[in-house]
């Protein structure tokens, strides 16, 4: 008997970021409504953010706590998964479609048991359905549109993040419905009083004259087409009246637009909400450093995401059961070259790193003689140091616990 009920996945238009994105209109929190542009700058940059950093960590083979080097892997995901594809925007957009849709798709292309290529799958094209024996089976539909391939979850890839049920993830912008909303709108006053100009508010008096309400509309709308309120071409030119008229404007309430324009609560759901730091959306943080802040990223946010793809692609694609996947984020935490190369000669200096290991992290050429580690001879083990001392006694004609009088 199957654990969950047989289900869905929610469909969307297939383009990474043309999906799900600001303009949500349904109360329902498992369907929403496409637009045509990612049109929310703080949505646009924090996705931007974790999908290019989880593009530009490679994915490495570890067997027994090391490096498995020219493994095959190595080569099909960060190199090259399909002839279309390189691995960086292969996993780039997979990223952004968990991201913005809550679910990512990629095709495993098998020949003799051995995974030849990852070809992505548009979500548009994916049904995920359970059946009563708790056994998966997606239903691909091709460019076509018509013909239809039933695959078992062996051979997909399927990414998720945050999920009920385990087996399809949620977008987290349903979360913030609200938020965007309150966003567009004080976006929207912005936009509304710059592009009107002095016709934001004012009252525009026609002497001698008894006019109908079509009458005033007409002489409004002339009004405000000749100053420039719809394109803001003749936005604050000269007004030019005749005797008849007379114009006075309003006292304009800046409050209300300095409080749009300086409230970043909005901006900070949103970090929240997909786990960044706020000062990567440009809201300054006065209590951490840039280290600390990229090692909060790393730990707090983006190890979790990372965590998801590795999980996946280990389950489906590692056969040696020792192996395990990991993605290397060290280039997040280098700082500044300075700062690079001071903890890599810090690492040689310690016994960590061989002079060919920290060339090869500089980006400089290997030297005969450089894969052996160096030691000081300020440090040795205890026992050694006993020893050393001991033959330096017999050496001066002293025995142990013996002092000689200046």
């Amino acid at each position: 008997m199957a654990l969950f009920k047989p289900r869905t996945a929610v469909k969307t238009s297939g383009e990474p970021f043309l999906d799900a994105v600001v303009s949500m209109t349904s109360s329902d929190n498992t369907t929403y409504t496409s637009v045509k542009a990612l049109k929310n700058s703080d949505v646009f940059t924090a996705v931007k953010i974790i999908a290019s950093d989880i593009a530009s960590s490679p994915i490495e083979v570890v067997k027994n706590k090391m490096i498995v080097e020219g493994h095959e892997l190595d080569y099909l995901i960060n190199i090259k998964p399909n002839e279309e594809l390189d691995g960086w925007h292969f996993k780039f957009s997979l990223a952004v479609n968990m991201l913005l849709n809550g679910n990512s798709y990629a095709e495993i292309i098998r020949e003799n048991d051995e995974v030849v290529q990852l070809n992505l799958i548009a979500n548009s094209n994916v049904t995920l359905t359970q059946h009563e024996n708790g056994t998966l089976t997606y239903e691909v539909t091709n460019d076509d549109g018509k013909t239809k391939r039933k695959l078992s979850s062996k051979d997909i890839l399927h990414f998720k993040y945050f999920s009920q049920d385990g087996l399809v993830g949620i977008s987290p912008l349903n979360s913030l419905k609200d938020e965007l909303d309150i966003q567009r709108a004080g976006n929207k006053t912005l936009f509304n009083f710059f592009n009107r100009g002095v016709n934001g508010s004012g009252i525009l008096k026609v002497n001698k004259s008894d006019l109908d309400v079509s009458a005033k509309n007409a002489i409004r709308e002339k009004f405000e087409e000749a100053n420039g309120s719809s394109s803001g071409d003749n936005a604050l030119r000269t007004i030019i009246l005749d005797e008849t008229m007379d114009y006075k404007t309003l006292e304009i309430n800046t409050e209300v637009l300095r409080l749009v324009n300086s409230n970043d609560w909005n901006t900070k759901q949103i970090a929240k909400t997909f786990g960044i730091p706020s000062d990567r959306l440009g809201v300054e943080n006065q209590h951490s450093s840039t280290v600390q802040s990229n090692l909060m990223y790393i730990q707090s946010s983006l190890g979790h995401y990372l965590m998801a793809f590795s999980s996946e692609l280990r389950d489906k694609l590692i056969v040696d059961k020792k192996e395990s996947l990991r993605f290397n984020t060290d280039r997040l935490l280098e700082t500044d070259p300075a700062n690079l190369l001071e903890n890599t000669i810090k690492a040689v200096q310690g016994s960590l790193l061989t002079i060919n290991e920290a060339r090869k992290r500089l980006g400089l050429p290997e030297q005969e003689g450089g894969d052996r580690l160096l030691a000081s001879l300020n440090y040795t083990y205890l026992d050694n140091l006993e020893k050393y001392q001991m033959r330096k006694d017999e050496r001066y004609g002293r025995k142990q616990g013996e002092t000689i009088d200046e």
